[in-house]
């Protein structure tokens, strides 16, 4: 038997090492052949480092081709290979890919496959809502796609992007296929890193005129301007009211002259609208009473204004000629013409009206001092012209606004800061590093501070601004137990050890007085420590230390050299704990912090554990702990013989259980009693026939032989019971036999068969049990069935008839069946089991089952690893049904 069963076992080892060693086969095919896709798929352009999806890639093409496409062999006899690519890839300083990559996600919108997916997509969207909880689900089955926390269920991954049948998931999409909420914060933020990027890297005011947040589009809900020029083609309104009344419609003729009812034709050409009004006001005061003695006003306004052409050349973005409003101003032109191109400036920009200059503005006079007088107002046939830049200077580090500035001649270091913002605060102010290319090479300038304003920049400079050394130069640090620890200032007046410790308002009590360090950064930027005796300082018996920049003073307090000192009470207190030890700690005091004791806490034996410490100790001990009992008072209170004993670190106290406490405990009489219900057992040693007088006794319709009694599980034995209940699953798998234990739920009682007539007969014979707390004795009333079940044609429940046999009932129940297992056992009303025995059959009382087991069936012998279950299960079993009742 020991060698079938160890040959089975070795078949059984053998057999899974096969099967292990062929599923790490495919495992690693499906390991190659997704390696491959991708290395092949790269070749393509899918950069795996943008977290891209293979959407939108031909799949199975990938899969059926390689990389590259041989096209013969050379004259050579190499072989020669093109490779193919696509734009998929994207560069960080594009800012359009990136936007196109935030809309289609890095997808070929124009491939077939991608077309379909969206279609599928499309009609996924329409048939998924949110229900009451907020989970996505399928709008007809109600499947979940997505719970309302974002996680996506397993359906919800087949719901995914998918190409030419292979599901690839794209793990920046959700499960109806939007960005998640981390894929989209990411993209905005590399979106402005970007935009950062970009704009530190370009000349500063250039970005005025391409700003999506500014324009300088001409308005035109403007009130008429005092000085604004009238010429052909502007629309005038002229307004009477006091004694007489008028308005007028005019339009400028191209001569110049507006044409007055009354009044006569007047050329206002070339003047202002101030002194039009005037001229206006002189003209009509000889036709119109009123206007010279003021009780008639007059007022002229402008209404539609006429267009006038600027032409502008030179380094702008769009030279050319412009139509604008006549209120258009000098911005105005450069907006429309893109401002300026790459090479253009923004520090001289020229107006030219009638041949002569008439203004040169200064972009940079608007940007950093806010001055409006040079936004010009611009003329018919003006001429701008954009100069090209004299010099670009580049600013990096710690100012307020590192950019490439754009800087006039002469215009020196001093001047750039200021357009750069200023230092910040953490720069360093005292120098700056000029690189500017000289002749044909670089050559670097330290420029000091007190040189900024004289220092002249050049075209192509740069100029780095570095920050202060992370280092202090006049600071010491003191910790540990000290009123007040920090850094402090190393002045003349608090420049020692002694006047640092009063900067800190002293010492606590908690100090070491025994060693003090001071731990000082050496010139070669290593560490020494120097110790100093605190209490030989304090007193003057040791001289003071002189302290250095960056020294740092420990002052350690004893409590953070020591182990934690706790105290452990344990037992029958209301609150067992660890508690902080304190100085003088007496027993009664460890257990008012313990909350009290408990009813069943002696009072007579309190016993404390001590450790067992020499710290000079060269050699082992046998004694690892000393024993201390003590008797305290049940009020707590000051007791001679634990007064003069004071806990100390580590201590443990136990306050054992009274011998001379106990709770009730209660036993329940159900069934046919007198007076059924709940009793106190009143001694250890009270058994069922002292249970059945405290319920007055039994009525007459008890039936005695099927009386029962159901006792408490304890814990450990409801585990032991769950344990057993699975291992019996397990062999009835394995074995596949029907007489194995079933698995059931495992309740907080557990029958036991008793002889309840026994007991009452003879109260001092064995079937008289003692009770034990929770147990309930159960007397039914008589029952004249018999229960057939198992393995026999018809399981039923029959009649009792006295004198009849158990074969007699079996064939009451139709029979045995083809399976049957011809030994059939009787389990009786008070749950005593009973099979064949000496050939004689069990005999048939009322309230008992018949039982008839069953073969298993045919071609279910078991493998090697069934038998090996099977022992290590069995093994277990009775290890477990010993420990159970023990």
């Amino acid at each position: 038997m020991t060698f079938k069963l160890f040959t089975a076992s070795a078949f059984a080892i053998g057999l899974l090492a096969f099967s292990t060693t062929d599923l790490s086969a495919q495992t690693q095919n499906i390991d190659i052949s997704k390696e491959e896709l991708i290395r092949q798929a790269m070749s393509k352009g899918y950069d795996p480092s943008m977290r891209q999806g293979l959407e939108g890639l031909d799949i199975e093409g990938l899969k059926n081709n390689g990389t590259s496409t041989s096209t013969g062999k050379s004259g050579s006899g190499k072989s020669q290979t093109t490779s193919t690519t696509t734009d998929r890839t994207r560069k960080d300083s594009d800012l359009k890919n990136l936007e196109y990559d935030r809309r289609n996600n890095g997808v070929d919108t124009k491939s077939s496959a991608y077309q379909r997916e969206q279609d599928r997509q499309s009609d996924y969207r329409k048939r998924t809502v949110r229900d009451k909880d907020g989970n996505l689900v399928d709008a007809e089955t109600g499947e979940i796609f997505e719970t309302a926390d974002g996680t996506v269920t397993a359906l919800g991954q087949q719901n995914r992007i998918s190409a030419v049948g292979t599901t690839v998931t794209d793990p920046r999409l959700n499960a109806v296929g939007e960005l998640t909420p981390a894929e989209a914060n990411r993209l905005k933020e590399e979106e402005k890193r970007i935009q950062d990027s970009i704009l530190r890297n370009s000349v500063f005011g250039r970005e005025i005129f391409s700003a999506r947040n500014l324009t300088f589009a001409p308005t035109y809900n403007l009130p008429t301007p005092a000085n604004y020029v009238l010429a052909a083609g502007d629309r005038l309104f002229i307004d009477l009211w006091g004694d007489a009344e008028a308005n007028y419609d005019l339009k400028v003729s191209p001569d110049g002259f507006i044409t007055v009812p009354n009044a006569g034709i007047i050329n206002v050409g070339g003047l202002t609208v101030e002194a039009a009004e005037n001229r206006i006001r002189n003209k009509m005061a000889s036709t119109v009473a009123g206007l010279g003695d003021g009780t008639v006003d007059l007022k002229l306004s402008l209404g539609d204004i006429r267009s006038i052409k600027v032409n502008i050349i030179g380094e702008a973005s769009m030279p050319g000629t412009y139509t604008l409003p006549s209120l258009a101003t000098l911005f105005n032109a450069l907006y429309e013409a893109g401002g300026v191109s790459d090479i253009g400036s923004l520090r001289s920009i020229k107006l030219i009206r009638g041949g002569k200059q008439v203004a040169d503005l200064d972009v940079y006079d608007y940007l950093v001092g806010g001055r409006q007088e040079v936004n010009v107002g611009l003329q018919d046939n003006d001429m701008i012209i954009v100069q090209p830049y004299e010099n670009l200077v580049k600013v990096t580090g710690k100012v307020k606004r590192p950019r490439i500035y754009e800087l006039r001649k002469g215009e020196t270091a001093d001047d750039l800061l200021k357009y750069a913002g200023g230092f910040m605060g953490e720069a360093y102010k005292d120098n700056l590093t000029v690189n500017r290319k000289s002749g044909r090479m670089m050559s670097v300038h330290s420029v000091p501070v007190e040189e900024f304003a004289e220092f002249a920049m050049a075209d192509g400079d740069s100029i780095a601004v570095g920050e202060v050394i992370r280092q202090y130069a006049n600071r010491v640090t003191v910790e540990g137990a000290v009123w007040r620890p920090g850094d402090y200032e190393l002045s003349d007046s608090m420049s020692t050890l002694k006047a640092l410790i009063r900067k800190a308002e002293g010492i606590r009590g908690d100090a070491l007085m025994s060693r003090t360090q001071i731990v000082r950064l050496n010139d070669d930027y290593t560490f020494s420590v120097e110790s100093v005796d605190l209490r030989g300082l304090l007193n003057g018996t040791v001289a003071d230390v002189a302290l250095k920049p960056e020294d740092l003073v420990r002052i350690p307090s004893v409590n953070s050299l020591r182990e934690g000192y706790t105290i452990e009470v344990k037992g029958e207190v209301n609150t067992p704990q660890t508690l902080l030890y304190r100085d003088n700690m007496t027993i009664e005091d460890a257990i008012l912090m313990a909350n009290g004791l408990k009813e069943s806490a002696s009072l007579a034996r309190i016993e404390v554990a001590r450790r067992v410490k020499n710290p000079n100790s060269t050699e082992p001990s046998d004694r690892i702990a000393e024993l201390f009992q003590f008797n305290i008072p049940a009020d707590l209170g000051l007791s001679p013989e634990t007064a003069s004993f004071t806990l100390q670190p580590f201590d443990e106290v136990y306050i054992r259980r009274s011998p001379g406490y106990s709770e009730q405990n209660s036993v329940f009489a159900q069934g046919e009693f007198l007076f059924d219900g709940e009793y106190v057992l009143s001694t250890n040693n009270d058994r069922l026939s002292d249970l059945v007088a405290k319920a007055g006794g039994l009525t007459p319709e008890a039936y005695l032989k099927g009386a029962y009694l159901k006792r408490q599980l304890s814990e450990e034995q409801l585990t032991r019971q769950e344990t057993l209940a699975d291992l019996s699953e397990r062999n009835k798998a394995a074995a596949k036999d029907s007489i194995m234990i079933k698995k059931k739920e495992v309740g907080d009682y557990y029958p036991i068969a008793i002889d309840l007539t026994a007991a009452l007969n003879d109260p001092s014979c064995e079937e008289n049990l003692i009770l034990e707390d929770g147990d309930m004795l159960v007397v039914p009333k008589f029952n004249n069935t018999v229960t057939i079940s198992g393995a026999v044609l018809y399981p039923c429940t029959v009649t009792y008839v006295k004198g009849m046999k158990i074969k007699d009932y079996i064939a009451r129940g139709g029979g045995y069946s083809a399976r049957a297992k011809k030994r059939p056992f009787v389990i009786y009303a008070n749950g005593l089991p009973d099979a064949k025995k000496g050939g004689r059959w069990p005999k048939i009382a009322p309230g008992c089952e018949i039982v008839v087991p069953s073969k298993p069936p045919k071609g279910s012998g078991m493998g090697a690893t069934e038998i090996m279950s099977l022992a290590n299960s069995s093994i277990s079993m009775a290890a477990m049904i010993t420990s159970l009742f023990r």
